[in-house]
């Protein structure tokens, strides 16, 4: 995947935050606030100003404990934060007006986001984390924006980001829950088999362009959508009470995407019930630890996470954590599509754009994977992995603990150690195990970045400083066009390797 840094044109808004409404009128649409009721609005209509531009930055604002660890024998933690929260709701999508020539935008966490990762896999092929972690999602909340269209998506073969004139665009922003499932629309059938999506919009001409409806014939455009930091002007599209609170959280700490649920260690059903490393490590192969090692003993087997992922690093220009809402963070350009026929361009999985159909409404899925923020190397779609997050919530109580995200500042991702500062080794549980780069998976678990080095004078412009960098980085690649394949160039607005 091609990656670089979005040019310096991102603006700060709301430089205070609290968690509020910011609609107001009798033809705004209703607010649900934390208790899961209708709130009158106290605010005028306030939506995000880009162009507005501090002039310094400021330190990035540190994510606080979501809450207390659960206690011994509880499940995931709600991870609540305290203090009033409302959002608009996503006004709804009538499905009996959709046309020819209109595109139904719809989100997904295709049904990993659903299900999560079992351990072993029930499906030969079935993703699953190599180091036999069940995992389950209770939450997985995202915000996007910016649904855009542009003219001519093969403009230059050799080079994803490139494109004609942007001719529409739609803005939210959305918030949504995509761990969230329903039977009815505006819940539909996704992309991949057995996913589920969630209507959120409906684009019915070139609003950029004179109001031009869509050509039929065949042309195809561009597409392509941002990833936002979280903001009180968000459309609720499906958060429920509890969602609602966790989404007032990634607000006040200036979150793109968080993650809440619980792993629970099954490896001993795979691999790792035998008692001794398979293939020796040989280089290129299957190989790796099996579990059986000392320092697996000081890992719980069942951990809470609560992971809200933004950049350690200030935005470009000024703006740092809260006073970023509605921000862009990532933005995903000219999208492959698996609904094209034929090979793609330069090696991408599929053809870029999309079609508009002559008899029909097209449907388009913002598509995010839930994978991505634990693989084990930069290199796009290989395995993941959590030793490396349960190892950072070692020495609790004997109750079960939760890892956060920002446990993983400071942490070496070229030799991982737990919190005690144990040496972590590979165990790689998984019998179906593929190596993607070469190397051996025993001694001490390290990731690899690939091309990216490591940071310079501690500034992750440069590389990666620790596995905050790394995870983030990946994290941030997580966005598609629907479905798996749909990849996308990929733009970072803060600072980052490229």
């Amino acid at each position: 995947m091609q990656c670089s840094r979005l040019p310096a044109f991102v603006g700060c808004a709301m430089p205070l935050f609290l968690c509020a409404a910011c609609a107001s009128g009798t033809s705004s649409p209703p607010v649900l606030d934390a208790s899961g009721t209708e709130a009158s609005m106290g605010m005028q209509d306030a939506s995000i100003d880009r162009a507005a531009i501090d002039s310094t930055a400021d330190a990035m604002a540190d994510i606080g404990s979501p809450g207390p660890d659960a206690g011994e024998g509880g499940g995931p933690p709600d991870g609540s934060e305290a203090g009033a929260c409302s959002l608009r709701m996503n006004p709804s999508v009538d499905q009996h007006s959709l046309g020819a020539g209109q595109l139904l935008l719809t989100a997904s966490g295709e049904i990993l986001a659903l299900t999560g990762y079992n351990f072993p896999a029930v499906n030969p092929g079935d993703p699953v984390f190599a180091d036999g972690w069940e995992v389950r999602f209770s939450h997985f909340i995202a915000t996007f924006d910016k649904v855009s269209l542009w003219t001519n998506p093969d403009m230059v073969p050799t080079d994803q980001s490139q494109h004609g004139p942007l001719v529409a665009e739609l803005d939210g922003p959305w918030a949504v829950d995509l761990s969230q499932n329903g039977v009815a629309f505006p819940y539909i059938d996704g992309k991949e088999p057995g996913e589920r999506a969630i209507a959120f919009a409906v684009m019915t001409n070139q609003n950029k362009n004179g109001n031009q409806p869509f050509d039929t014939s065949g042309t195809k455009y561009a597409v392509g959508f941002s990833a936002v930091v979280a903001s009180s002007s968000a459309l609720n599209v499906n958060l429920g009470p509890e969602g609602l609170g966790l989404y007032c959280g990634m607000i006040q700490n200036g979150c793109v995407a968080r993650y809440v649920g619980q792993a629970t260690w099954r490896g001993d059903q795979g691999r790792c019930s035998v008692a001794a490393p398979v293939d020796g490590g040989a280089e290129g192969g299957v190989s790796g630890g099996t579990g059986q090692e000392p320092e697996f003993a000081r890992i719980p087997n069942v951990v809470n996470f609560d992971l809200c992922f933004k950049p350690r690093t200030p935005f470009s220009p000024a703006c740092s954590g809260a006073q970023c809402a509605g921000a862009v963070e990532t933005s995903y350009v000219n999208c492959d599509n698996q609904d094209n026929a034929g090979p793609g361009l330069n090696g991408e999985p599929h053809p870029r754009g999309i079609a508009f159909l002559s008899n029909t409404y097209t449907v388009g899925e913002v598509t995010f994977h839930t994978d991505h923020p634990f693989w084990e190397s930069t290199k796009h779609d290989t395995p993941a992995h959590f030793d490396q997050f349960a190892a950072r919530v070692t020495g609790g109580d004997g109750g079960i603990p939760t890892a956060h995200f920002e446990d993983s500042v400071g942490v070496d991702y070229t030799g991982f150690k737990d919190k005690q500062g144990n040496a972590l080794p590979w165990r790689i549980c998984d019998p179906n195990y593929q190596n993607p780069n070469g190397g051996t998976r025993v001694g001490q678990m390290h990731f690899d970045p690939v091309a990216i080095p490591a940071c310079q004078n501690n500034d992750s412009n440069s590389g990666f400083c620790d596995y905050y960098d790394f995870s983030k980085y990946n994290q941030s690649t997580q966005g598609h066009w629907n479905g798996a394949d749909g990849l996308c160039f990929v733009q970072r607005a803060y600072g980052s390797p490229p």
